[in-house]
């Protein structure tokens, strides 16, 4: 009897001891797997701010690719998409790890009804019935077959996420683009105004033949009194966009200058001082500043390096010279000394062409010029008709001469008879 109550107590004891050892194990295997389950979850959590449209595509690929690397021991992980010159064909794009072409070759050629593969997945990418590309990926070990096709479904709805946010955001960036140059160019419209019957005793045309989208180039118009007007052509030294804003910054300013000097040379010498500090070193702006005055008859100019004007009078080119230099090159000091005013008097029938440099610079088949002897020649030659069928006989002439060649420079022309 006492045998049996103690072999009782001794199965008790191990019993007791073996449920400790049971539930410690327990206890421990559940720690470890709650601390495996938060670092998945930082791990995601991490991807997710890691994630963003700014980011190419391939960038959030690859976050993803390494998301799952950090999850699944891998040996690799690609992502295909189809060239675009041969459907049907597929090109890696994106490649983590050793993993070769044969592989994904292999498994794409196969059944998959009949694949069984327990060490790799493949991911059809579709979007309405149209193959986009696939992810194929090769593990260390096999794998279960529902963590398979969890991984599988978890990989292509965020890689399809993915490409249709790759393509809605280039969509929405190019409708942007469109729209912003839109209303660029209808603001810059403005850079050209109206200036035909704006004057009194004159007859004025103007003309403008921007190189491309954009144009340096720009004229523009300011009364100042009952009898006095100003007109000012412009170029900036610089193509595209850029030249956009600087000569739209420029007419900003000499709009606001006029309202507190009246003098051609005092406006030039305050505008340098605006713009020098924003463009020194950057570029440089020729320009030409003409206040007419229709009581007088009379035209003050003022130039930044611009041409000088072709005066026709008679019937007859008369050589007008007067100094300046470009606004940006100088703070001050200089750009004052150099810059001086010229008044000239007009005539009945008296001609006056100011040009930008893109129409003596235009450039034929054979590299000749068109030179500044061509523009006096059609001056001259035409100077008894008026203004705008003066610029579209020129406009036709560097058409025809240039040809093929198109001019590589924006041309603005503005033209003043005297009546």
């Amino acid at each position: 009897m006492t045998v049996v109550i103690n072999f009782t107590l001794f199965l008790l004891f191990a019993a007791l001891i073996g449920s400790c050892i049971y539930a410690t194990a327990i206890g421990r295997s559940l720690r470890l797997r709650l601390k495996k389950a938060e670092e998945h979850n930082q791990l995601f959590i991490d991807y997710l701010e890691n994630f963003s449209i700014k980011k190419t595509l391939l960038d959030n690929v690859q976050s993803l690719f390494e998301l799952v690397t950090k999850w699944i021991p891998t040996k690799g992980i690609v992502f295909l998409q189809e060239k675009p010159s041969s459907k049907g064909s597929l090109e890696p794009v994106l490649q983590l790890g050793n993993i070769t072409r044969e592989k994904w070759d292999e498994r794409l050629r196969a059944d998959p009804a009949k694949t069984t593969v327990k060490d790799s997945l493949l991911v059809i990418l579709e979007k309405n019935g149209e193959k986009m590309g696939s992810l194929f990926a090769e593990f260390e070990k096999e794998m279960d077959q529902q963590l398979l096709r969890k991984l599988e479904k978890m990989l292509a709805n965020q890689t399809l996420f993915f490409l249709e946010t790759d393509y809605y955001f280039r969509i929405f960036k190019q409708e942007l683009k469109e729209e912003t140059l839109r209303l660029l160019g209808e603001f810059q419209k403005g850079c050209f105004p109206k200036i035909e019957n704006s004057l009194a005793g004159f007859q004025i045309s103007a003309k403008s033949l921007p190189c491309s989208r954009f144009s340096g180039d720009f004229y523009d118009s300011m009364r100042i009194d009952d009898n006095c007007q100003a007109f000012v052509l412009s170029d900036v030294a610089t193509k595209g966009l850029a030249s956009f804003f600087i000569s739209a910054m420029c007419r900003i300013a000499i709009r606001s200058l006029t309202q507190h000097w009246r003098s051609p040379l005092d406006i030039l010498c305050r505008l340098n001082e605006l713009l020098y500090p924003e463009i020194c070193g950057r570029t440089i702006i020729s320009l030409i500043y003409m206040v007419v005055d229709e009581k007088r008859s009379t035209v003050t100019f003022a130039r930044a390096g611009h041409e000088l004007p072709i005066f026709c009078h008679n019937g007859k080119i008369e050589k007008i010279e007067f100094p300046g230099i470009c606004l940006g090159i100088d703070e001050g000091r200089l750009f004052n000394k150099m810059v001086k005013e010229y008044e000239l008097k007009l005539e009945k029938g008296d001609f006056l062409l100011l040009f930008t440099d893109g129409l003596i610079e235009a450039v034929n088949n054979e590299g000749v010029f068109f030179g500044r002897q061509r523009v006096e020649n059609i001056v001259q030659e035409l100077s008894g008709k008026d203004p705008e069928y003066v610029l579209n006989e020129m406009i036709d002439r560097l058409s025809l001469f240039c040809k093929d060649c198109f001019p590589f420079d924006d041309v603005t022309l503005l033209a003043l008879v005297k009546k």
